[in-house]
């Protein structure tokens, strides 16, 4: 049943017994901050689903009722919280280790963790070099001597050590 607009009998009969949302939440020892709204729902459904059905009038007061929608909204909740999962920090130390922290429990880590700076710093090299001066980077990474980058880029070897100079000069920075 989805819950719709209360009409005024409904408002009036929900203002009436709206202590039975608290006491259920006393009674499951419940902070009211963190359930409240996931019983409510619940709750208001059961108003309106009892004043619509006089045979659930004639058979059960309307506690019971209210009382059974309430705790199945609450077993909902709690089994949709326990299939969440759970997010932890690689950084904090291990459970009954104070020196330990997840991540130094990761085979590896380290070297990864030493990779990944290092390619952000690459990254961050690239980003203030000019094409010209990733051309002869990537070729002199590919083995090629300052001459053999010159014949190639068709330029004097003078420039290509130029260029080079430049871009020592940003890395440095």
């Amino acid at each position: 049943m989805y819950l719709h607009e209360l009409t005024l009998e409904q408002k009036s009969f929900a203002e009436e017994h709206h202590g039975l949302v608290h006491a259920f939440l006393r009674a499951k020892k419940l902070r009211q901050d963190e359930y409240y709204d996931v019983i409510v729902f619940a709750y208001l459904q059961s108003v309106q689903k009892y004043l619509l059905r006089a045979d659930l009038q004639e058979k059960y007061a309307f506690t019971t009722i209210a009382w059974r929608a309430m705790s199945r909204d609450l077993s909902r909740h709690q089994h949709q919280q326990s299939r969440r999962p759970m997010a932890v920090s690689i950084d904090e130390t291990m459970y009954g280790s104070e020196r330990l922290t997840r991540a130094e429990q990761i085979p590896g880590y380290d070297q990864t963790r030493e990779w990944l700076d290092a390619i952000t710093f690459l990254e961050d090299i690239a980003d203030c070099l000019t094409g010209e001066q990733m051309d002869i980077l990537h070729l002199r990474a590919d083995g090629y001597s300052i001459r053999e980058i010159a014949v190639r880029q068709k330029r004097r070897l003078r420039e290509i050590e130029d260029i080079r100079r430049n871009f020592r000069m940003t890395v440095s920075r």
